[in-house]
Order: C-alpha cells, then sequence, then structure tokens
C-alpha cells in the first residue's frame, strides 16, 4: 500500500509540474486552437459522473450500488492534442447490503439488527490528463489521494465488527473515454478504483480482526463543461 501510495503521489507530482515546463508551449497552443477546433485548451471546467459501484469484498457484500461524483478543476494545454492539469471533487459510493453469512455472523457477535450495511464517500484531491485521438474523441487518465469517510463490517468471518472511520486516506486512480460534443460540453463513460487505506495496526493486538476491506470500483457515465 506505502508503494502504491507512493507511485501516485510521485505521478501526481509530476502532472501538477508539467504545466509550469510547458507554459511557454500552451499560450502558443491556445492561439493555434483555430486550427484544431475544439481540442486542447488551457481553463477551468466541471465534470459530473453517475452509474454503479461495487465493493471488492465479496466475502461480506453483495450487488452494485449506486455512484455519482462532482469534480472541478483546471486543464494546461501543453500540445493541440494533449491537456494536464489538478482537480479536487466529492464522491459518493454507496451503500452496500451484508450478505447472509456476514450478517448473520455479525448479530451473532453482538451486532445491531439493519445495522451492517457498509457507506463511503469523500473528497479526492489529484491529477488528470485529457488526450484528443481526433477533434472529438478523447481519452482521460487520472489518480490522486481519497480521504475514505464511511463504515463497515470488518474483514473477519466469523467474529465481524462494525467500524466507522473518518479521514482514511487512500488512493483513486481511473481512465475514461468520451465524444467532445462542442467547444465547451462533452460526454463519456469512466472506470475508477478507490482504494480504502488499511491499517496495518489493525491487525494485530486488541485490534486484531477489524481490518476492512472496502476498495471499491465504479463505472460511470458523464457530463463534463468546460468554461
Amino acid at each position: 500500500m506505502k508503494k502504491t501510495l507512493f507511485a501516485i503521489a510521485l505521478a501526481t507530482a509530476g502532472v501538477l509540474a508539467i504545466p509550469a515546463v510547458f507554459a511557454q508551449d500552451a499560450s502558443t497552443t491556445d492561439s493555434s486552437t483555430t486550427q484544431s477546433g475544439w481540442k486542447s485548451h488551457s481553463g477551468w471546467y466541471v465534470d459530473g459522473d453517475l452509474g454503479a459501484s461495487r465493493a471488492n469484498d465479496n466475502q461480506t457484500y453483495r450487488k452494485a450500488n449506486y455512484a455519482g461524483s462532482l469534480t472541478g478543476g483546471y486543464r494546461w494545454a501543453v500540445s493541440p492534442d494533449m491537456s494536464v492539469g489538478a482537480e479536487l471533487g466529492y464522491v459518493y459510493l454507496g451503500k452496500f447490503d451484508a450478505k447472509s453469512s456476514a450478517n448473520d455472523a455479525y448479530l451473532a457477535n453482538g451486532g445491531t439488527i439493519g445495522d451492517s450495511r457498509s457507506s463511503l464517500r469523500g473528497p479526492t484531491l489529484g491529477g488528470a490528463m485529457r488526450l484528443n485521438f481526433t477533434q472529438a474523441w478523447y481519452i482521460n487518465l487520472r489518480g490522486g489521494v481519497f480521504d475514505a469517510h464511511g463504515s463497515t463490517l470488518s474483514e473477519d468471518a466469523e467474529f465481524p465488527v462494525r467500524r466507522s472511520f473518518s479521514n482514511n486516506i487512500g488512493y483513486y486512480a481511473g481512465v475514461g473515454t468520451g465524444w467532445d460534443i462542442n467547444r465547451n460540453w462533452s460526454v463519456g463513460v469512466n472506470y475508477t478504483y478507490y482504494g480504502v487505506n488499511r491499517d496495518p495496526s489493525l491487525t494485530n493486538g486488541q485490534f486484531a480482526g477489524t481490518r476492512v476491506g472496502l476498495d471499491t470500483n465504479t463505472l460511470t457515465a458523464s457530463a463534463e463543461y468546460r468554461f
């Protein structure tokens, strides 16, 4: 996990450093956008996503749930076809019902009826890259830090306990593709993975059996507006 977070932090820092390196090129690119339509440009944007989420802990939870996010940021054009930037957002990853076996084990261990459902949400901060292969068709990559807030049953199959957490620093990484309708609007689909940090100290001592496994992936449709 530490290596993964370090790699993401390093990649994000690299993405955020690119605009400064290409500041001169960006101004040139802006002046040449009339030749390539609305492909790449510098400016603010806001993006909304809506779709489905699925928790990776198949031992405890089942089915999918709704997911949605709202993200805003700024991109710098570094070539006629590519832009990079920084973004800040908030994501809701849904609530998952526990499987019968996990719910029964939770109740047998003194749990409260109806209290085995999980929830996950939180803010995100990271970097993004957008590349246009044609004037309209694009792909984007994004990744960064996910500040997880929520509650879930622990991974212990026989004696699960309910854990609530906040300011649990994990990560997110995603890829998407879509279509630019015009200079300001685009629509697309995105796949994003959200990793919830697992504290190694929770696997030993008095907290043994309370480790959580609520990593979640989403598939969403998106709409973006560029200012």
